[in-house]
């Protein structure tokens, strides 16, 4: 979904003079540097260190005492989320994957919409306090000029930022996840279309209204779609591959769950029924052992992955994604976090393959 907003003249003028002179907007942490071109992101034999830009829109808002929206609003820190979620990972991932903020703007204005719409303070507040119905449509956030206003594309190429993340108030427009570049394919949403970086990079979307678990969740729905494309199709009915047997629930293949996707754990019966007490059989802890599969299988019910709890069972899921080192049985990377963050560096999910399955 998108996110926008117009802008008070004042920052208008402000975030103008900053581009020109190539500082960066109210609070920069870091500017670009130069860095070697590569294929994929900094690695060590260990672990991986995406480099990130986070585009924070958090207007000040001059008539309520210059307070930030999100301040105003009572949303959630930005900064406190990030880190909460770069930990998140990082554990998840067993260590694997270490995301590094090398940019931060703090952005005193509201995201361009597609139309050329953007919510000045007053009109923002107006919709937020009013009839929410009402929100501008187009609701589809300008992600081309983002990139061009924040010269995306050449640090993409360059090296020296491997992936977006946006934070921006409710109805800026966003996706959750989505990719670009020559070879971008659906991630969530289609790719963004026009941009010419020979690597792909993903602009991940953050609402500071929600929590850690909903971007926990957006990085669950970027990596079934990246994992889709690896494994060429998702059918976890039929199970004719890994990606297959590790989404599998027990509605659908009684007694032969996996450990389920972002919306459905191994005993759900509809969407986001993460706290269902129901008993069944799954072998989602086997997948702790992948490529090395026992078979084994134990009772499991909501408590296993938090009792209802987004954050806890988006957690319970990703620490289940294979996170070993060569390749399995079936000739693809036995640590899935590789294609997820890394998807670049890998023929299977850097996007020259021809089939683009959806």
């Amino acid at each position: 979904m998108p996110d926008p907003s117009p802008l008070s003249r004042r920052a208008l003028l402000r975030s103008a003079a900053a581009l020109s002179s190539g500082s960066p907007i109210i609070g920069g942490r870091g500017a670009a540097s130069a860095a070697p071109r590569r294929k994929g992101v900094a690695r060590t034999a260990s672990y991986l260190t995406p480099r990130v830009l986070v585009l924070n829109y958090d207007p000040i808002i001059e008539s309520k005492g210059g307070k930030r929206l999100n301040v105003l609003l009572g949303f959630n820190d930005p900064r406190t989320l990030c880190d909460a979620y770069i930990g998140d990972v990082r554990s998840c991932s067993g260590g694997y994957v270490r995301y590094n903020v090398v940019d931060w703007r703090d952005l005193d204005i509201h995201p361009v919409k597609k139309d050329g719409f953007r919510y000045t303070d007053e009109s923002f507040l107006s919709m937020w306090r009013g009839d929410r119905s009402k929100h501008h449509e187009p609701d589809a956030i300008d992600y081309k000029a983002i990139i061009g206003q924040f010269d995306i594309e050449r640090r993409v190429e360059a090296g020296d930022v491997d992936e977006v993340w946006l934070f921006s108030p409710p109805f800026s427009g966003t996706w959750e996840s989505t990719m670009a570049g020559k070879g971008a394919y659906f991630c969530n949403s289609d790719p963004v279309p026009g941009v010419n970086t020979s690597r792909n990079f993903v602009i991940m979307g953050f609402n500071p209204e929600r929590g850690v678990g909903e971007m926990l969740e957006d990085l669950g729905h970027r990596t079934e779609s990246i994992l889709r494309r690896v494994y060429g199709s998702w059918n976890d009915k039929e199970l004719k591959h890994a990606w297959d047997r590790f989404t599998a629930i027990d509605k659908n293949v009684p007694g032969r769950s996996g450990v389920g996707n972002v919306h459905f754990a191994p005993n759900s019966t509809k969407d986001y029924e993460w706290g269902n007490k129901t008993y069944v059989l799954s072998g989602a802890d086997d997948w702790l052992n992948y490529p090395k599969l026992t078979g084994k299988k134990r009772r499991m019910n909501a408590s296993d992955w938090g009792n209802g709890d987004i954050r806890a069972h988006h957690r319970w899921w990703l620490e289940r994604l294979p996170k070993a080192p060569g390749r399995g049985p079936d000739g693809k990377l036995a640590n899935w976090w590789s294609y997820v963050v890394d998807f670049n560096r890998y023929k299977e999910s850097d996007g020259s393959q021809n089939a683009k399955p959806r």
